[in-house]
């Protein structure tokens, strides 16, 4: 299964705006690369119209039954829960790109001192285990790793 870095939300930030405001954030401040990373309800709902309707989506996980819904996989797959950041750091096949998102995520925890996640819930995320199980791609893709863990001032 691997280890996985999951960051919850904190009850009163587990909303739309918010979390479309985040992931905005952590694209222009800390360097993340794809458009989602906190789940919001409209990124979950893409991903079951991808399950339901994509011709490779209905591929997958076949022993399901069709058609899923967004409260179903929110309650069946644990990265796709809602208000939650999952990134696979073990025996998955990340490029340094998709990495950088766990990278920006951690960042932001680190400016924000946690004022946001659920540390109760969340795991995985300190700086030193993101490093121990990600630098490895950033090293073999050529980063500058000062550059990459440097933290933005705002």
């Amino acid at each position: 299964m691997g280890r996985y870095m999951n960051i919850i939300l904190k009850p009163i930030y587990r909303n739309e705006s918010f979390l479309k405001s985040l992931n905005d954030h952590l694209s222009l401040h800390y360097g993340s690369n794809t458009g989602i990373k906190f789940n919001t309800w409209e990124s979950l709902q893409e991903e079951v119209d991808y399950f339901n309707k994509h011709p490779f989506g209905v591929t997958q996980v076949p022993h399901i039954k069709r058609p899923m819904t967004k409260e179903f996989i929110e309650q069946q797959f644990f990265w796709n829960r809602y208000v939650t950041y999952s990134f696979k750091l073990s025996g998955g096949d990340s490029s340094a790109d998709e990495a950088r998102d766990a990278v920006a995520v951690c960042k932001w925890i680190i400016n924000s001192r946690k004022k946001y996640i659920d540390t109760k819930y969340s795991v995985n995320y300190q700086p030193s285990i993101v490093k121990n199980y990600l630098d490895h791609y950033f090293l073999q893709a050529g980063y500058d790793m000062n550059k990459l863990w440097s933290l933005p001032i705002l």
